[in-house]
């Protein structure tokens, strides 16, 4: 893989500190038919550091045995043996992956509590691509994010989705933005905000997210314009209002996603903010920094 490229805050776009709150969710929480996660405390994320009472449960979901590209024609999830696949991964956007002794590629930040591929159809990484689009409202005057609510859980979150094989992220960007939202828009005039793994609860020991998100601020003409319309996959789709509650309830990583796009726009001002949204955008970054209050 390439060298991960730079964020438009001027960090490096890969985060592999799971300290710094990207491997979380995927040590603490589950999809209601994946059996509970075999403690992992942070002292024993790292694969280099012991850990022989470690017994993850294995489990891969009936919907990824049912879609064995293997076994079924039109089967999206690699096969459950890996000796049928032409190659496994060796490297991911998160630089060259540690492997378990069948050769099988590893959680590049660690531990998760679980074996198998979960709902994950891939060995190793499943690529996404993340569209983060934001306006100012002008009649409440706040920053506020396209957010769809994702029908499996109720949770808000950015209309992001799988890269298909052989398309290009920009391509999958404004494909799912449009899918998620009704939404027309090229992302290839997106800003860079991360690229590298996500902190998702459906992450397990062989299989997790990585995801490529992109930051596009429209001015209220623009937004105005848009005719917003829930996809398959989404319950509802709205102009969210981002707030430090709003944000840090947002779907897995995505309340990380948002703070990069945040601080971007603060250090920068890529969009050509007046000297009022700027301050409106840095409040909100201040108080997500400062964390819950109590």
């Amino acid at each position: 893989m390439d060298n991960p490229e730079k964020a438009d805050n001027g960090a490096p776009a890969d985060r592999r500190d799971h300290s710094r709150g990207w491997h979380i969710k995927a040590r603490n929480e589950r999809p209601p038919e994946y059996p509970a996660r075999f403690p992992v405390p942070d002292e024993l994320v790292p694969w280099e550091t012991d850990y022989p009472e470690y017994l993850p449960p294995y489990y891969v979901s009936p919907v990824v045995l049912a879609n064995d590209s293997s076994l079924n024609p039109k089967g999206w999830a690699d096969p459950e043996d890996t000796s049928l696949l032409d190659a496994l991964p060796f490297e991911s956007f998160s630089g060259r992956l540690p492997r378990d002794g069948q050769g099988r590629p590893l959680n590049p930040i660690g531990r998760t509590g679980i074996a198998g591929r979960g709902l994950l159809g891939k060995w190793g990484p499943n690529y996404a691509a993340d569209p983060i689009i934001t306006r100012i409202s002008r009649a409440t005057g706040s920053l506020e994010l396209l957010a769809v609510q994702r029908r499996d859980n109720g949770q808000w979150a950015i209309p992001g989705g799988m890269v298909d094989r052989g398309e290009e992220v920009s391509r999958t960007l404004s494909r799912e933005l449009h899918e998620e939202t009704g939404v027309l828009l090229e992302m290839e005039q997106g800003r860079l905000i991360y690229r590298g793994y996500v902190d998702d609860p459906r992450n397990t020991d062989y299989s997790w997210m990585e995801t490529t998100a992109k930051h596009l601020h429209l001015s209220p003409e623009v937004a105005a314009l848009m005719n917003l319309r829930a996809g398959d996959d989404a319950r509802a789709v709205r102009w969210l209002p981002l707030t430090p509650k709003t944000v840090r309830d947002l779907y897995a990583s995505h309340c990380a996603l948002i703070t990069e796009a945040l601080a971007g726009m603060a250090r920068l001002n890529p969009f050509g903010l007046s000297e009022e949204d700027l301050e409106t955008v840095a409040h909100l970054l201040r108080s997500l920094r400062e964390g819950p209050a109590g």
